[in-house]
């Protein structure tokens, strides 16, 4: 009985002795597969950001070979070989290939690309453009840009040159006299692809009675690291400009256009007149132009504009009502207007504006209109009850020297924040040489490009609903949703691609670039 007990233990423990090492073996066995695969996910890890490394590292290059070769005297060919020389074929084998190879100008997409050795691939667009640097930007001043109230920002940057001032009250105007109301400070969309952009890192705040009417108070300066106290709910991330700005001469740019036209002779040195001279030169070049030139051709009307093969541009000599279905002038010439210009849509189809425009004095726009073009204005620029869209993926890029005004847009409409596709909008990026003010309380203000001043900017914006009025006020309802403002600006860098025949010339050219993909 004794001996069976022994034998019964043994057999026991043996047993355990079995399970424990199938234990300790199966632990050893689950160690060395997981360090395994921690060490294949690390290895993944670093082929991956080699491969967006790379992509960094070539993105860099590019714009280091265009800073090193490309001189405003450059031409189209010379540009084209060193393109096709110095970065497709570059000798540091980064995978370069050009996206647009329809575009013949100096505008190029190029995507680069990177294949990890795990097989995942990453690419990325870069833009090289000779476009002035306000087209970088949703919104901006190269003076004093004012944010007063809830400006959301949904997609791009936000610039500001000398000073940048921010409160959470707007301002408005009803039955001429200056109001107030208390609002939410403004927000962006995504801390990490919003970004300000401030050349003297000043920034001045005001929380709350903020003016008295139509006189400004106190407005305290504010840290940089202090940022957050200003935005709400989501503040953009602050960064400083590595490249220098580049600025756009309306003035100038309208000259080098009637060159191009055929209204002013090409050879014609003006370098060194100042603007009143330049000026006095587009008055006496239009008004004594000899109407036997054959590369301009006299409208009379705008309904079914016959073209002409041989002429450079076409010439209205006189204010210009323009309400017509169609207006389509090929890209590669202008349509110069020698007074104001009406573009007023009173029916319910969109009117299409399809070229590029000079004009010597104010331009007045209303109704739903479908542009693509570039417009140049020398007076003023009035925006009025419009829904401006796009025609053929195009867009209106309109650059004034005097004062933008933009007025009565979905004058007490309250969208639903959540689906703002059939809200009247401005596809365009509007830029005045003046200063600007922007009312987005009674009126809802949706911009699809982005707006930009060189002398000051202000915005006024309310978050929430506007239902209505009544003899002394409007009738306010406030919302915590950033969405609810009555002011959304999205800046698209791609739109300056179908403009690029139209946009004034610059001495350097700009490269961008667009977030990154994994493939």
């Amino acid at each position: 009985m004794i001996k069976n007990e022994k034998g019964s233990t043994l057999l026991v423990v043996l047993l355990m002795i079995l399970v424990f090492t199938i234990l300790g073996l199966t632990i050893l066995s689950a160690s060395i597969g997981g360090a395994k695969r921690t060490e294949i996910r690390k290895e993944s890890i670093v082929e991956n950001l080699d491969a967006i490394r790379t992509l960094n590292e070539a993105a860099a290059y590019i714009k280091k070979t265009i800073k090193l070769e490309y001189t405003p005297e450059m031409s189209i060919e010379d540009y084209n070989q060193m393109i096709t020389d110095k970065i497709l074929n570059n000798p540091l084998d980064y995978q370069i290939t050009n996206d647009r190879p329809d575009l013949k100008d100096f505008t190029r997409v190029l995507l680069v690309s990177s294949k990890a050795p795990n097989g995942q691939s990453y690419s990325q667009t870069v833009y090289i453009t000779p476009m002035p640097s306000f087209l970088k930007y949703a919104i901006g001043s190269r003076d004093v840009l004012t944010i007063n109230g809830s400006l959301y920002l949904k997609e791009g940057n936000i610039y500001a040159n000398n000073k940048i001032e921010i409160s959470n009250q707007a301002r408005y105007v009803y039955n001429n006299v200056s109001k107030t109301v208390n609002t939410t400070f403004p927000s962006v969309f995504n801390k990490d692809s919003n970004f300000l952009f401030l050349e003297n890192e000043n920034i001045n705040f005001c929380n709350n009675k903020c003016y008295d009417g139509s006189t400004k108070n106190t407005f305290l300066p504010l840290e940089i690291s202090k940022i957050n106290q200003v935005f709400d709910p989501t503040a953009p991330t602050y960064s400083k400009e590595n490249t220098e700005f580049v600025e756009v001469d309306i003035i100038k740019t309208f000259i080098e256009k009637l060159k191009n036209s055929g209204i002013i002779d090409p050879s014609l040195n003006t370098s060194n007149m100042s603007n009143k001279k330049l000026l006095e030169l587009v008055a006496s070049s239009i008004g004594t132009f000899n109407e036997g030139n054959n590369a301009v051709q006299i409208l009379k009307s705008f309904n079914k504009i016959e073209g002409n093969s041989s002429a450079k541009s076409y010439l209205y000599n006189s204010n210009a009502f323009i309400d017509t279905n169609n207006l389509t002038i090929d890209k590669s010439k202008w349509l110069v207007i020698n007074g104001d210009a009406y573009f007023e849509n009173i029916g319910n189809e969109k009117m299409n504006v399809s070229a590029n425009i000079l004009v010597t004095g104010n331009v007045s726009i209303k109704g739903k209109i479908a542009f693509n073009s570039t417009m140049y204005v020398l007076g003023n620029t009035e925006i009025n009850n419009v829904d401006i869209s796009g025609l053929d993926s195009g867009e209106l890029i309109l650059m004034t020297q005097r004062n933008l005004e933009i007025a009565r847009l979905n004058k007490f409409q309250n969208p639903d924040s959540s689906n703002l596709d059939h809200v009247d909008s401005i596809k365009a990026f509007l830029y005045t040489n003046s200063d600007a003010v922007v009312y987005a309380i009674g009126s809802y203000i949706n911009i699809d490009g982005g707006l930009f001043a060189h002398g000051n900017l202000e915005v006024n914006a309310f978050r929430g609903t506007v239902p209505g009025a009544d003899s002394t006020d409007l009738t306010f309802v406030s919302k915590s949703d950033e969405k609810a403002s009555r002011l959304i600006i999205k800046n698209n860098k791609k739109l300056f691609i179908n403009q690029a025949q139209g946009l004034p010339k610059v001495d350097q050219l700009e490269v961008l670039t667009d977030l990154m993909k994994k493939n």
